[in-house]
């Protein structure tokens, strides 16, 4: 008796049964872990500090060194911050505070700039943040 050529019944049917179980497989093992780790358990923490407001061509205007506008986020378990900031003047750094005590210090930033980093407390998570300035 021989198959026939298409429908449910034919080789190529049966052959490509197995490959398409396969690929579906492998295409879980990918699509799991990215999903899991775009769906925050508590929530995404994010923002914006500035000092843009204050623009200036002295040194100095009332005690900002610096002139830049930095974005941030982080997800929970808040180990990890991703900051993506731009400096038109002067320098900055961004600090960050650890629940336990500890400060993690972030690149110096040179002005004509837009920077792209993330800084983390791991193990722990952290609290706050702070901005240094250098003029």
């Amino acid at each position: 008796m021989r198959r026939p050529l298409v429908g449910s019944e034919s080789m190529v049917a049966k052959a490509i049964k197995p490959l398409l179980i396969l690929a579906l497989a492998i295409a879980a093992l990918f699509v799991a872990p990215a999903v899991a780790s775009a769906a925050p358990a508590g929530g995404v923490t994010a923002g914006e500090v500035s000092t843009a407001g204050y623009e200036s061509t002295q040194n100095s205007v009332d005690g900002i060194n610096a002139v830049y506008t930095c974005r941030y986020a982080s997800l929970p378990p808040f180990q990890v911050a991703q900051f993506t900031c731009t400096v038109r003047f002067g320098s900055m750094q961004v600090i960050l505070n650890c629940q336990d005590g500890r400060q993690v210090f972030g690149p110096i930033l040179q002005a004509v700039g837009t920077y792209n980093f993330s800084i983390s407390c791991a193990p722990t998570a952290f609290s706050t943040f702070s901005v240094r300035e250098f003029s």
